[in-house]
């Protein structure tokens, strides 16, 4: 499959030398006329608005808004047409990639942060227009961990969308009932591991009956513990991943991994981890500020608490994850672009946030009173104070991690063995075609 894809995307770059033949001019103005007979220019037809495919992964929520943001983007720009298509996110990257090597490809669309690099490394989007958006307002107005994985050879490739940390989640009454604070919440990674132990309970035949921590090696999560414990998990200069080959960050995993190996306080036979955490018997999770709006609606009755990761030696970061806004090679420039800016606008950053829960990327958004009220909310912003950027963006990468942790829990092979097999998978994935 990747080497079909790889071919692809290498027509795309062929394709497109020939895009412009069929396009708009990205000025959107009409051609000349081809003869002397044309008429006056007091007499000529108003150019035609150029029109603006655009693709994103549905959701009722999601489409729902996007269909009323493009309505107010036509109204500010009368020239400027945009027809959605919103595709189920199951099928939305099968259908994407195949599209970038032919004229069915749309003008704009999300990705995974991860896939701008490749899909700007084969051609098959281009940079923001800096005529229409200035590339240093995007470095001095947003936070950097947002934008950083946008930029390719000093040019940005997209724009943020649907940014997301991790924040610690507990479940209020079954903390109270082990002792604990259920205020406050666990402070420290060392205190989170032993609560975690604490929060654990079995049956009469040794079952698990009470799960004290779902954590089952969700990416954010575990880059988060790596760089809380100076690990080192990929180095951007070689595109090498180095979890296996640095001493702290495979200390790190093993600590990790070793809740659920030797502890035995999650497995996934058990329950699937947000379902027990909605259900009252996973004590506690790790997850993205998303949930603070998904929870009050999936489960209406769990009262939970919610804090940023737990500190290791003061400190607190966490894994940044995101889409992206982007253009493909064959859109009209200035036009795609103006939808992008729009998109990422202050505005309308602000009314996502609100609706969707969602994080900001702009600076100025962080200390935003409407964005602030609500207590959980704040605590979710405060967690992009020491935001980095996460490298597992990618669906591929993604699958990959899943596999490692499935094969250290599952398995007896030596945990150096296994870091060992995926780091050299993933640095092979990373610098792979798409």
């Amino acid at each position: 499959m990747k080497k079909t894809l790889a071919t692809l995307l290498a027509a795309t770059m062929i394709a497109g030398s020939f895009a412009g033949c069929g396009n708009s001019p990205a000025s959107g103005a009409a051609p000349a006329p081809a003869t002397s007979s044309a008429a006056p220019a007091s007499e000529a037809k108003p150019a035609e608005p150029v029109t603006l495919t655009y693709w994103q992964h549905s959701s009722a929520a999601r489409d729902e808004m996007m269909t009323n943001l493009v309505a107010e983007f036509e109204k500010q720009n009368p020239n400027i047409k945009v027809k959605l298509e919103f595709i189920p996110e199951k099928d939305y990257t099968q259908k994407l990639v195949p599209s970038l090597a032919t004229a069915t490809a749309p003008d704009v669309f999300q990705v995974q942060a991860g896939m701008a690099s490749k899909l700007a490394a084969a051609g098959s989007i281009q940079p923001l227009d800096p005529s229409v958006i200035a590339y240093d307002k995007i470095a001095t107005d947003f936070v950097p961990a947002t934008v950083e994985g946008l930029k390719v050879n000093d040019k940005y490739y997209g724009m943020p969308t649907d940014v997301q940390t991790v924040l610690t989640f507990w479940n209020k009454k079954l903390v109270a009932e082990a002792g604990l604070d259920a205020e406050k919440g666990p402070q420290t990674w060392d205190e989170f591991y032993e609560w975690a132990r604490k929060l654990t309970k079995k049956d009469a035949s040794g079952n698990l009956a009470q799960s004290g921590w779902g954590g089952k090696g969700y990416h954010a999560e575990v880059q988060s513990y790596v760089e809380a414990c100076g690990g080192k998990f990929y180095d951007a200069a070689t595109k090498q991943f180095q979890f296996a080959d640095d001493p702290k960050s495979v200390e790190a995993i093993r600590k990790y991994a070793s809740l659920y190996r030797d502890d035995k306080v999650y497995n996934t036979e058990f329950v699937a981890n947000w379902a027990g955490f909605r259900q009252g018997v996973v004590a506690m999770m790790i997850g993205h500020p998303a949930m603070l709006g998904n929870l009050p609606t999936t489960a209406p009755d769990l009262d939970f608490a919610v804090g940023l990761l737990p500190a290791q030696d003061g400190k607190r970061p966490a894994c940044t994850s995101s889409w992206a806004y982007v253009m493909s090679n064959k859109a009209p420039s200035v036009e795609a672009t103006k939808f992008i800016e729009f998109l990422s606008s202050e505005a309308v950053e602000k009314e996502w946030t609100l609706k969707t829960g969602e994080l900001p990327a702009r600076n100025v958004l962080l200390t935003d009173a409407d964005l602030l009220k609500d207590a959980k909310s704040s605590i979710a912003i405060k967690s992009l104070e020491e935001s980095f950027v996460g490298i597992i963006q990618t669906p591929s990468l993604n699958t990959l991690l899943k596999e490692m942790f499935d094969e250290i829990y599952k398995t007896d092979k030596p945990l150096e063995e296994i870091l060992k097999t995926y780091q050299q998978k993933m640095t092979d994935d990373i610098n792979a075609p798409v």
